[in-house]
């Protein structure tokens, strides 16, 4: 991340790729938004965590759709996740593979890692806290290093993100270290007390194209996501992140040294999404998810809440975007579907083409050129598919 460098000049934009990478991965994130009711912050936080190659723990009950939000976030980054559920009589092998027993014939130990977590992309470890110390221990390498060993080999690991999942953080002090390693957490609480109408109503709707397989951003362009996030200019923020971490800390808020450090990539990650290269203090509103005790979660998002309205940041995690960032979202939704679709497809297309006009209503309304160019998107979806 850029501290120093081209601090008395422009930085180079971020270049065509970058920016369609960053679009489709901010399409992903609505598309699978529109399958779930209050799921916006998690989803906000799973595009920060892949492009920061970060960790997250999703905090809730059962029956609250994180193992279907997880998947469906996955395969729209063109891979399947590696989910299990674990519980303390999982063994190490159901998680990273069985022995290979042709290689033990030839007195080595090995491991068959094929499609099982030491190769997968995105993987969702439910009840995490549940498994035994040989998993934990594995996994905190994983984790860290990217990096599995068994026996006397070790391979490098794809992994982009560890999603975990539990009722509650744990008490056991060296599950709190594990725990640590998750830098983003979140509470995925029911909403049927408060969105009753709305959920009854998404869970009965037709699944969208892109649940059949549609790739929005690929592993080489998110890979490539990871590495330009060092190129973000933080010098505007780190000077209020240091302010911002004195003050936790003077409040007795528990923060260890890796999730201090690790916090300014969020920061950067976070500037990338919304397409700039240099960060600015609106910037740091995930650490509003970097917490270690619970009882310390509304101290940490009251304090960083007022430092990214102080910058004229949103009150919540999202920006209201630009009429050409909806526009390119609406030719992506568009080009979901072709002629023959079912009407399923056909009608969520149109439902989501429905939601950018309303929005691009509310964030511009007087954009006449924008909405003009939406009204003929959908009118060209509708005369291919022949409505």
């Amino acid at each position: 991340m850029t501290t120093a460098a081209h601090r008395y000049g422009e930085l180079p934009p971020w270049s065509p790729d970058d920016l369609a990478a960053i679009h489709r991965l901010q399409a992903l994130g609505r598309s699978v938004g529109h399958h779930f009711v209050g799921r916006r912050l998690a989803l906000d936080l799973l595009e920060v965590a892949v492009i920061a190659r970060e960790h997250v723990l999703l905090l809730g009950p059962p029956g609250t759709g994180k193992t279907d939000l997880v998947t469906r976030f996955a395969a729209g980054l063109g891979t399947r996740p590696f989910v299990r559920l674990l519980t303390r009589f999982t063994e190490p092998s159901e998680v990273f593979g069985p022995v290979d027993v042709a290689a033990f014939r030839d007195g080595r130990h090995a491991i068959r890692t094929e499609g099982m977590l030491p190769e997968a992309l995105i993987a969702f470890l439910d009840e995490i806290f549940q498994c035994g110390s040989p998993i934990l221990n594995t996994l905190l390498t994983v984790m860290n290093e990217r990096v599995f060993h068994h026996g006397r080999e070790s391979q490098p690991v794809p992994l982009i993100s560890l999603i975990g999942a539990s009722n509650t953080l744990p008490q056991d002090p060296a599950l709190v270290a594990f725990a640590d390693r998750f830098l983003l957490r979140v509470n995925v609480s029911p909403v049927a007390d408060s969105h009753l109408e709305e959920l009854l109503e998404k869970s009965f709707a037709p699944h969208p194209a892109e649940g059949a397989g549609h790739t929005w951003v690929d592993h080489e362009s998110l890979e490539r996501l990871g590495r330009q996030v060092d190129r973000v200019d933080l010098n505007r923020v780190t000077a209020v992140y240091r302010s911002l971490i004195r003050e936790l800390l003077a409040q007795g808020i528990v923060l260890s040294d890796r999730r201090i450090v690790r916090g300014l990539r969020l920061v950067a990650a976070a500037a990338m999404r919304r397409e700039s290269v240099r960060a600015e203090p609106r910037d740091l509103w995930p650490l509003r998810h970097i917490w270690t005790d619970p009882a310390h979660e509304r101290l940490v998002q009251e304090s960083v809440q007022r430092v990214v309205e102080a910058d004229g940041g949103p009150s919540a995690s999202t920006t209201l975007r630009a009429a050409h960032h909806i526009l390119g979202e609406a030719k992506l939704t568009s080009r979901q579907v072709s002629a023959g679709a079912s009407d399923a497809a056909v009608e969520n297309v149109l439902r989501g083409l429905n939601k950018l006009r309303l929005e691009l209503e509310s964030v511009e309304p007087a954009n006449l050129t924008a909405r003009d160019e939406l009204t003929t998107i959908i009118d060209n979806t509708l005369a291919l598919l022949r409505v």
